[in-house]
């Protein structure tokens, strides 16, 4: 089992160098109890696309929330990037989950960094959720992988 907050932090302390002209502040509300079971090259994956898609979308913040979740022998874990950018209209949510789409051509990227985050975590029978953050207005990514 993988501690959250020092993966989370490394990939936070490259992003802020990134977009240091952007001046994001990244807060995270972790669960020191949160425990990802799996690849560290598969959390570095999902925390790496979701946090730099929230920075580079982002006015000034970025949210990152962790949590143990369910019994079993091991806890689940359930998590969430937010933002305060622009959102995502909830008819382009699905068309943006496809492999070699972009929300904003002007923007750099490849579009495939969310279909990535999407099949990793269906691999580990989780669930991805995007909508709106209800606290910072932007978009809310919310990742649930289930106890075992």
């Amino acid at each position: 089992p993988l501690a959250i907050t020092p993966y989370a932090e490394e990939i936070v302390r490259s992003l802020e160098k990134v977009y240091a002209k952007k001046g994001v502040l990244c807060e995270f509300e972790i669960d020191p109890a949160a425990r990802f079971h799996g690849d560290q090259g598969d959390l570095m994956e999902l925390f790496g696309n979701l946090l730099e898609n929230a920075f580079k979308w982002a006015k000034r913040r970025v949210v990152l929330t962790a949590q143990p979740i369910g019994g079993g022998r091991r806890a689940g874990l359930a998590f969430s990037v937010e933002d305060d950018g622009p959102g995502i209209p909830d008819d382009k949510v699905e068309h943006l989950l496809q492999r070699g789409v972009r929300g904003d051509e002007r923007v750099q990227g490849h579009g495939i960094g969310l279909s990535i985050v999407q099949d990793i975590v269906k691999a580990y029978r989780g669930e991805l959720h995007v909508d709106r953050s209800p606290t910072l207005g932007g978009a809310r990514f919310a990742v649930t992988l289930a106890s075992r």
